[in-house]
């Protein structure tokens, strides 16, 4: 049984943003993945704008590791584990946000 779910409207008005700052930038956690057994999360840029179309922003990948009983964030330094986990989260977002370009629409993004 499949678990997951396409959020509602309501589902995003009650949503609370949870924000992280790195090196003096505020980022937005927007989804989170255990991949191999590495805890993985995606960031963007943070604003309260909420009109941003979905192609003005990409997403950052760091790792979660622990350090003197410390957890923090690291960059992915192998450029194939960050792709994979890349694919993770896109096809992970798809799912739980629905994906607006799987819906015969004809538009040039998805080639329908």
């Amino acid at each position: 049984m499949d678990d997951e779910k396409n959020l509602t409207d309501e589902d995003l008005e009650e949503y609370e943003p949870q924000i992280v700052e790195l090196d003096g930038e505020q980022f937005e956690v927007i989804d989170a993945v255990c991949y191999d057994g590495q805890n993985y999360v995606a960031l963007v840029p943070y604003t309260e704008d909420d009109n941003l179309e979905d192609d003005e922003v990409e997403f950052i990948i760091l790792k979660e590791i622990e350090e003197n009983g410390e957890f923090m964030l690291s960059t992915v330094d192998d450029e194939n584990l960050y792709n994979e986990v890349g694919e993770v989260f896109i096809e992970h977002l798809s799912t739980v946000f629905g994906d607006e370009h799987d819906d015969g629409c004809g538009c040039e993004d998805c080639g329908h």
